[in-house]
């Protein structure tokens, strides 16, 4: 099952004066069901610019290629906290074993204390579109919300969400 995301420039624009105003940081790791793993690590910085790393696994999908599991490897370079306990991630895909989804790719995380099993969130990872032929701008994360990238709650694991 493929998943896009395509943001409109329109909705960078209305967004913009709301840009990252804080910096901060995220981290976390566990299984969102059976199948998905995943982690990640990042620092948020005030222009909405950040730092990190994020890996998926998911043992149900075997994607394009029909290899299971499916792996992705994010470089996030996008990042803005929404609050004091909500994060949203913008990145290019590093390594992946589906040709077909090389993007752009977004994702939101919720940290609703301790411990994270049951409690805390992860959304899916978002692609933004699945034309081959075009690249998304991980910074389209600014301008994306939590309609944008529903969350869902973890089975395991814990996350974790700081502002500065």
């Amino acid at each position: 099952m493929r998943i896009s995301l395509l943001l409109s420039a329109a909705a960078l624009l209305v967004a913009a004066p709301a840009l990252a105003q804080s910096s901060g940081s995220a981290s976390g790791s566990g299984k969102l069901s059976a199948d998905r793993n995943f982690s990640f690590s990042a620092r948020i910085n005030a222009d909405g610019t950040a730092t990190g790393q994020a890996t998926l696994v998911n043992r149900a999908f075997t994607g394009e290629n029909e290899h299971s599991p499916y792996q992705l490897h994010v470089d996030i370079s996008c990042g803005k906290l929404l609050d004091d306990h909500t994060a949203i991630f913008g990145g290019s895909t590093r390594r992946t074993n589906d040709p077909n989804l090389v993007d752009a790719v977004y994702f939101s995380v919720q940290d609703n204390g301790e411990p994270g099993a049951g409690k805390d969130m992860i959304s899916r990872a978002f692609f933004f579109d699945d034309d081959p032929n075009t690249t998304g701008s991980p910074a389209l994360c600014l301008g994306s919300t939590l309609t944008d990238l529903p969350l869902e709650t973890i089975e395991s694991g814990n996350i974790q969400v700081r502002s500065r």
